[in-house]
């Protein structure tokens, strides 16, 4: 008897060991991170963070899009479509919203849209496009901000373009696609100054290699995918993909999503299929963590961490739209 509760004991000790941890240990050489998809739920922007859900407060009738963190703090950013049509840009800090429409619009400016956002240290950044109310025609202001100071960057833009920024050791790198030129007019502003990239590419974001900073994209006149170190200089085309949704990099290894399947150095890792689409993807440390949506028509949003389901919504309750992760 006295043995069978000294077993017990041990049973339970290990159970609660086994339970009580808040983060995800994929691989056992590296330490634990933290997984976090973000998207809707019940009609209400919400993260789960290690499968944990959190609904955003004010945040019904929104959608969370991008989540990252620093400094223990967690920024998300998000939106709602409104009945007229327009569209409503939210933030969140540690679950405190912020209106971004509301805080950015000024009499002399409204905002158009917020289209990327970046956080190094306490510093929060966002880039957008803004426009003078009292000119009729479609003119616009690329601009960033900075805890809410703005900087304008480019005059008469396109702000139908996606730009992206990364600040990386003080420097702010702001991908655009120009308006007012006439040949070069893709490219990447570095600090306010614009570098352009080839004739034919279209650029899609910015990534990270051993601090230093890569633009990527499309290269429509060779059907490759395209990037470029702005450390180095050094640009290179990848002729066997034709395009670049997502590109990044993980111990050495190059890793790109065409937008339905995904390759590691030139080789398909996950491909898209009638019941399997590809959302978004991030590898850390050799671990994949993928969403997909699966099922007839994507019925069912799915994280699988190195091909195990983890995490899964219906889409008659929420959807999940990106997937990040923080190693602790």
């Amino acid at each position: 008897m006295k043995n069978f509760l000294i077993a017990l004991l041990l049973i339970i000790s290990f159970i609660q060991i086994s339970c009580s941890s808040d983060t995800l240990d994929n691989n056992p050489t590296s330490n634990p991170v933290d997984v976090y998809v973000v998207g809707q739920k019940n009609s209400n922007a919400t993260y789960w963070k290690n499968n944990q859900e959190v609904l955003l407060n004010n945040g019904l009738g929104c959608e969370a899009d991008t989540l990252m963190v620093s400094n223990g703090n967690v920024h998300v950013f998000g939106k709602k479509q409104l009945d007229n049509w327009t569209t409503q840009f939210m933030y969140w800090k540690n679950n405190v919203a912020t209106n971004l429409t509301e805080t950015f619009n000024t009499p002399e400016q409204f905002l158009r849209t917020i289209t990327g956002m970046d956080v190094v240290g306490d510093d929060v950044y966002f880039v957008g496009y803004t426009k003078n109310p009292l000119i009729a025609a479609e003119i616009y202001d690329l601009v960033y901000w900075k805890n809410g100071n703005k900087t304008v960057i480019d005059v008469a833009t396109n702000p139908t373009f996606k730009s992206k920024i990364k600040v990386v050791n003080n420097n702010v790198y702001v991908i655009e696609n120009k308006s007012n030129c006439f040949n070069n007019c893709h490219g990447v502003f570095v600090n306010g100054v614009f570098q352009a990239v080839p004739v034919g590419v279209l650029l899609k974001d910015i990534t990270i290699k051993d601090n230093q900073v890569y633009v990527y994209g499309t290269n429509y006149t060779t059907s490759s995918v395209y990037y470029k170190n702005l450390t180095t200089g050094t640009e290179s085309n990848i002729t066997s993909i034709s395009t670049a949704f997502k590109l990044l990099f993980d111990n050495d290894n190059l890793y790109i999503s065409n937008g339905s399947d995904i390759y590691k150095n030139n080789s398909v890792i996950y491909s898209s299929s009638f019941f399997s689409f590809y959302k978004d993807f991030v590898v850390l440390n050799d671990n994949k963590y993928i969403l997909k949506s699966e099922g007839d028509f994507g019925t069912t949003d799915i994280l699988y961490i190195n091909d195990v389901n983890t995490l899964q919504i219906f889409i008659s309750e929420g959807k999940f739209n990106t997937v990040s992760v923080v190693q602790n």
